[in-house]
């Protein structure tokens, strides 16, 4: 964030900018604010005093379950998280702060990751879908009215029934092996229904091979903003130098490499300029539908959710600028 040069008579003669850019204790974190005093307090042969670098805003457990709504955090994946978010708020990471160097930025940006994470519970896309409706309203670009239909789950006894009604009471015992051998498979086949939705609806994309390759379930959305396909490990292993693309799994089961990468992403597709003027829908497009779709028609899943919860969570932190 730099100066904005002139808007209080920065330029006047005899006067220089301020040596101390943004670590002036000034400089309000706030779009467009930059320093609120002129750089006229600091005159060319003044002796500048020791400042504090600019804080980045405060995380506490306390605000993080006002976002969630609870009164005590749960164990195992909500607890990693927490402690993460805010080991990052104290260490002053920085591949964290130019987003928890802004109230506004860092609702945004916990907003978008408490509903991407089920209130920072689950780390991994799922892929059990109970209707054709839930399905098709996700990926139904990606699949035809069939394959949505045998890809939602159907409940064993009722897999089981229609297997015995078709094949009849068996009446030797190789008819009886067989039949435990169609049970088993039809279990089975159920079991694989998530990794070949995966496999289907993001093959071909974001640098997965085919159906076949199984990318899409090896490089299936993990994080606090679900990280997806297989050129989005490297290019996010690359930059952050962490072998994601040959162990996908650890943006799940590492909290802090689950922030990291959401980070990551968030400053890649530069959303710190959508989150500094409070454009939630911009920010939801990005996160959901990709940072192509900024801008288009399309609306995000839960854009009503993530809406609300963007709102909550500047309740906590939105005004910290101005504190």
């Amino acid at each position: 964030m730099g100066l904005p040069g002139g808007l209080f008579g920065f330029e006047e003669p005899g006067w220089r900018l301020n040596p101390l850019g943004d670590s002036c204790p000034a400089v309000l974190p706030r779009p467009g604010m930059g320093c609120h005093l002129p750089i006229s307090c600091f005159p060319p042969e003044a002796t500048l005093p020791p400042v504090q670098p600019l804080a980045d805003v405060p995380i506490t457990e306390a605000d993080l379950l006002k976002l969630v709504g609870q009164a005590k955090t749960l164990p195992g994946t909500q607890r990693r998280v927490l402690d993460a978010l805010i080991e990052a708020s104290k260490s002053g990471a920085l591949w964290f702060h130019e987003i928890s160097r802004s109230g506004l930025r860092l609702s945004h940006f916990l907003a978008q990751c408490c509903i991407e994470s089920s209130s920072f519970q689950k780390l991994e896309e799922g892929f059990v879908f109970t209707t054709v409706e839930k399905l098709t309203a996700i990926h139904g670009k990606y699949l035809t009215e069939e394959q949505a239909k045998s890809f939602v789950p159907q409940d064993q006894k009722t897999r089981h029934d229609a297997i015995k009604a078709e094949k009849g009471e068996p009446k030797t015992p190789e008819e009886k092996k067989a039949l435990e051998k169609a049970l088993a498979e039809s279990d089975a086949a159920e079991k694989r229904k998530p990794q070949e939705l995966a496999n289907t609806v993001y093959a071909y994309r974001m640098g997965n091979g085919s159906v076949t390759s199984g990318d899409g379930w090896t490089y299936r959305g993990r994080g606090l903003i679900q990280l997806t396909g297989r050129e989005n490990y490297r290019l996010a292993g690359k930059e952050l130098d962490l072998p994601l693309e040959a162990q996908p799994q650890t943006v799940s089961k590492e909290a802090e490499i689950a922030l990291k990468t959401a980070a990551w992403y968030w400053t890649k597709h530069k959303l710190n300029d959508h989150a500094d003027l409070d454009d939630s829908l911009k920010v939801s497009q990005a996160i959901n539908l990709g940072p192509n779709a900024v801008g288009g028609s399309r609306k995000p899943n839960h854009l009503k959710d993530r809406q609300e919860k963007t709102e909550e969570a500047k309740a906590i932190w939105g005004d910290w600028a101005l504190r």
